[in-house]
């Protein structure tokens, strides 16, 4: 039976890590929650670690900030329309694909492409085709509503930005449930769906009772990743509408990027972010609670 190492050498073999996520990961957070403490501003002339206690005044301000609390329920809303969207065209689409055809390999590499564009290309893309006078009103909606469609103003109205995000988003994140629901789909025993088949099930019910019970925990996997990750739009917001009309479409990581960066609060900057991160942790940890007592 080998030996085991000394402890010393344990700890000098594991001491790149930690320093790296020490450096990385611990001591920004620690700053963070500092700063979060503290009234600063880097256009007061005095360095942080210099600047006046606060306590909890910066999180007093978040909870009476009506912007930052329109921004939070926005970007929430987002993501209450764009997973359960995007969830269900990718399992629509992973569906179809599980018969063998011609050309199966080119439609799936053609399914997946959006994902290896960069977000801001996307946001640039789409930002294009909504102009006035761009694709969406010239070729699309011209064939459906007639020339009144020329008169569509995209950016100008807050309901239809809100809705070009939701279409940019949704284009390029299908993929990636569509590649998970496939996955799944893919890994459910043949000898199931035969013994289903034998006893006179249709397509439709071994679907409902067979395979999409199989793949539900990996539902509610990408659903929470996913979930995860559309909380942090901000290239589609920045590119597409600016937060605009006005703040309508602004999402939250928008508004935390204009107080650090353009309005230069970063004590204020610094608690919202732990807000938003405190309640990021709590929905995950009780979706997480949820989805390994289903399991």
């Amino acid at each position: 039976m080998p030996e085991k190492p000394p402890r010393p050498i344990k700890i000098l073999s594991s001491l790149p890590l930690n320093l790296l996520l020490n450096g990385v990961l611990i001591i920004p957070f620690i700053i963070m929650i500092y700063l979060a403490l503290v009234k600063w501003s880097p256009l007061v002339g005095v360095n942080w670690w210099n600047a006046p206690f606060g306590g909890v005044v910066n999180f007093q301000r978040a909870l009476s900030d009506s912007r930052f609390i329109e921004a939070l329920g926005r970007t929430a809303l987002f993501v209450a329309i764009v997973v359960p969207l995007e969830l269900l065209i990718g399992l629509l689409l992973a569906y179809i694909l599980q018969k063998p055809f011609r050309g199966k390999r080119f439609v799936i590499s053609l399914l997946i492409y959006p994902l290896m564009l960069p977000p801001v290309v996307v946001a640039t893309v789409f930002y294009l085709f909504f102009q006035p006078y761009g694709p969406v009103n010239n070729i699309f909606l011209q064939y459906v509503i007639g020339p009144r469609a020329l008169n569509i103003y995209w950016f100008l109205d807050p309901t239809l930005a809100f809705i070009t995000i939701i279409v940019a988003d949704t284009w390029q994140w299908t993929p990636f449930m569509f590649l998970i629901m496939y996955s799944g789909l893919s890994a459910v025993p043949k000898r199931l769906i035969e013994a289903a088949e034998v006893l006179g099930a249709s397509e439709w019910t071994i679907f409902w009772k067979v395979r999409l019970p199989l793949i539900k925990p990996l539902i509610s996997v990408a659903v929470i990743l996913r979930s995860l990750e559309a909380f942090k739009v901000f290239d589609y917001v920045y590119v597409m509408t600016g937060g605009g009309p006005g703040t309508s479409t602004e999402s939250i990581s928008l508004y935390i990027y204009r107080l650090a960066i353009l309005y230069s609060d970063i004590s204020y900057a610094a608690a919202v972010s732990l807000i938003v991160l405190a309640i990021i942790f709590i929905v995950s940890y009780f979706a997480v609670k949820i989805l390994v007592g289903r399991r």
